[in-house]
């Protein structure tokens, strides 16, 4: 009787999995359904997302470069000192509509998210086919850059990690369609890549590489595309070329910086090492989902594979370039720079194992897998944020910029009865202060008019007035500040942050402050 019981059971519960399998099989691989079906799936992944960040980050001051790109966007410029202009341009249109919060930076991160795994998508379906396509979208909701800690950095790197997929794919389409609209499209998607980070020069490297070396090269190179495409970057770039100019090449300059004389052998390994471990956690959810493992006997239900050599060239080079360059010009690589670059390393090795079968139930295991993962995050946030606050007190994630700005901004009205309208400081100062002061004011930073474009200097100092800051034992700071005015009226400010009942070790601030022109 137990045993008749427990086989009812076992039919009952086999019944609802193949229901949801069915269910999901229409909804996600159905031609008609597929494309609407992953939107919406992205669209619940993006507010989970949101939510993720909200729970675990409670304590916690933005990070400094979405700070920095709020800075930026304040106007619309050719560029912004140390980067091109493409991170300030969404920032300013962004921040236009949605005010400066904490929630509005991680939702504007998730917009940039779900770009990128669309854009992800639509790869995927020319290079392995709707099932295996929609099985590399739910196995990307494991990437580390796409949820979590790390998803919160609105930056150039993530927005080229949404541009470049999109560059990616145009480029397939005007290779298998090479129209003059076509390669207006990959003109502009490149310029914007361009417009991005610098660093997408490995990516359009990689592009023209895939281009050079695929068989069906004379079809291409015979068609008007790839000349328009070339016209069109050159002509929606022209004008950040001529920032550039004006700007004596600013942010090449800094660029340049970051090329060494010691050799960076150890630091390239990281790189590669910690690029490989977060990728790794999409190749995981994969492998999970496609248990049991079984090859297929028949045809081979994926797109005929004259894109999967495109994949691996721009692939190999996203990987190979920036590494390649750390070694042979000593450049320091941080870690950073490698999030646009290994996106395409899951539809790379499943490229390279056509024979691997994907069913339906291996599509809706993926979703499964992948929700359990997110939900796993929803619970478990609150209390990683507990317990980091509790023992990395002194994580400058925890410095309270919010309170500073606060009481800085409230010294200048007492003082001038009129809004905050610059603060000079470094970049770390600054920008958070640019953020959360309710006067929004502009940024001298790094005490360096290459990197403050905006400013009209030193006119504009003079005129309207600014608050220096500077860390109290960063003597380098104050000097800069004294350089600036060395009669400015000096100040010592200590701020605090208490959350979860504990109080964070004091920042000790020097201000400065000098009045406006009468």
């Amino acid at each position: 009787m137990t045993a008749l019981l427990d086989r009812k059971s076992m039919m009952r519960w086999m019944t609802h999995v193949n229901r949801l399998d069915a269910w999901l099989g229409a909804m996600l691989l159905s031609p008609q359904r597929a494309g609407a079906g992953v939107s919406v799936a992205i669209a619940i992944f993006y507010i989970l997302g949101v939510v993720v960040l909200l729970l675990m980050k409670p304590a916690e001051t933005l990070f400094m470069d979405s700070t920095e790109a709020y800075a930026w966007g304040m106007q619309f410029l050719g560029g912004y000192g140390r980067h091109p202009p493409l991170t300030g341009w969404i920032a300013r249109v962004w921040y236009s509509v949605f005010p400066a919060t904490h929630w509005s930076s991680y939702a504007l991160s998730g917009v940039m998210i779900g770009i990128s795994i669309g854009s992800i998508y639509l790869i995927g379906l020319r290079v392995l086919g709707r099932r295996r396509a929609t099985l590399i979208v739910f196995a990307m909701m494991f990437y580390p850059l796409f949820i979590g800690a790390k998803a919160d950095r609105f930056n150039n790197y993530q927005v080229l990690l949404a541009v470049l997929p999109l560059t990616i794919w145009v480029f397939l389409r005007a290779y298998d369609k090479p129209k003059v609209r076509s390669g207006i499209a990959l003109g502009l998607s490149a310029a914007a890549a361009t417009l991005t980070i610098y660093s997408a020069a490995f990516g359009l490297i990689g592009i023209a590489l895939a281009a050079l070396i695929h068989p069906d090269r004379r079809k291409f190179f015979t068609h008007p595309a790839p000349y328009v495409a070339a016209i069109t970057y050159l002509l929606a770039l022209s004008p950040h070329l001529v920032w550039l100019v004006h700007n004596d090449f600013s942010s090449l300059r800094w660029a340049e910086s970051f090329v060494d004389r010691v050799p960076h052998r150890a630091h390239v390994l990281t790189y590669l090492g910690q690029h490989f471990g977060l990728v790794g956690f999409c190749l995981v959810g994969a492998v999970i989902s496609l248990i049991p493992w079984r090859l297929r006997a028949g045809p081979i239900d994926a797109p005929p594979p004259a894109d999967r050599l495109h994949i691996l060239i721009i692939t190999a080079v996203l990987i190979g370039g920036p590494a390649l360059m750390g070694l042979a010009f000593n450049v320091f690589l941080k870690p950073d720079w490698g999030n646009p670059f290994f996106f395409l390393v899951p539809i790379a090795v499943l490229s390279l194992v056509p024979g691997v079968l994907v069913t339906r139930r291996a599509v809706a295991r993926s979703v499964v897998v992948a929700a359990v993962f997110v939900f796993a995050l929803l619970l478990g946030s609150p209390p990683y944020s507990w317990v980091r606050y509790q023992k990395e007190l002194d994580d400058g994630l925890y410095r309270p910029f919010p309170e500073a700005a606060l009481e800085i901004t409230r010294l200048w009205h007492e003082r001038y009865h009129s809004r905050l309208p610059i603060v000079a400081s470094g970049f770390e100062i600054a920008a958070p202060i640019v953020f959360y002061s309710p006067d929004h004011p502009k940024m001298f930073s790094d005490f360096d008019p290459a990197y403050a474009p905006w400013i009209d200097y030193p006119g504009e100092l003079k005129q309207k007035g600014f608050v220096g800051v500077c860390f109290a034992d960063d003597a380098g700071c104050r000097e800069n500040l004294k350089a600036l005015n060395p009669n400015a009226g000096p100040l010592e400010l200590t701020v605090h942050r208490r959350m979860y009942g504990v109080m964070t070790p004091p920042i000790k601030l020097y201000l400065e402050f000098t009045a406006p022109s009468p």
